[in-house]
């Protein structure tokens, strides 16, 4: 009887080790889960946002238009069939102006890269008193709209107290080092351009101070 006893005794004692140490594994793991520090997490969750915040928009073509519908005055990933990919900044300023004997609405939106600049220098001009036109022409409502677009040969820039004066093929002028440190360092205001025709029209515009602002980010 007393051999029962002590036998059972040290069952019970056997078991109780292995419940003790099971405790002991039990609450070692959770102590291990729960020390992970909860800054930790919280990093992991918030990557992703920051990520999507720093990226840049993306622009399936580089060609210029009137009716473009693109980010304006900041940096931009474009991707072009014919160009290849790099980073620009479209600009865009509008205005009327007396121009080739018409009160016409003069678009002028260019394309900055770090090699070089591309201008669209377009207007369109409303006609309600006659019909002819030497341009392109749409008829609406007895008034005919002319739509035409003027290559630039010349581009003047003034940075504070320096004109650069760039000559150009087909409206794309090349960016050289000096004018790309001056456009880097420009102050944050707008920017005053001359473009100078093939017909020989000489345009006033700017380039607004956002674009200006964005410039630091590509040259």
């Amino acid at each position: 009887m007393p051999m029962y006893c002590n036998g059972g005794n040290q069952l019970i004692l056997g078991l109780t080790k292995q419940r003790i140490v099971r405790l002991g594994l039990v609450s070692l793991c959770v102590a291990t889960f729960s020390v992970i520090p909860v800054g930790s997490v919280k990093a992991v969750d918030e990557q992703p946002t920051t990520k999507a915040s720093t990226e840049i928009p993306i622009v399936k073509s580089a060609a210029l238009g009137t009716d473009l519908n693109v980010p304006w005055s900041r940096p931009v990933r474009i991707q072009d069939p014919f160009e290849g990919e790099y980073v620009g900044i479209f600009d865009r300023h509008q205005f009327y102006k007396r121009l080739l004997n018409t009160n016409a609405k003069v678009d002028v939106v260019s394309l900055w890269s770090r090699d070089s600049v591309r201008f669209l220098l377009a207007y369109r001009d409303r006609d309600c008193l006659s019909s002819k036109s030497f341009y392109k022409t749409i008829v609406t409502n007895d008034c005919v709209v002319s739509n035409a677009a003027l290559k630039v040969t010349n581009l003047y820039l003034k940075i504070e107290d320096k004109i650069f004066r760039l000559e150009g093929k087909n409206s794309t002028f090349s960016v050289n080092n000096e004018l790309a440190n001056a456009l880097k360092n420009s102050p944050p205001k707008n920017v005053n351009i001359r473009l100078v025709a093939e017909s020989g029209e000489t345009i006033d515009s700017e380039i607004g101070k956002g674009t200006v602002k964005a410039w630091k980010e590509i040259y």
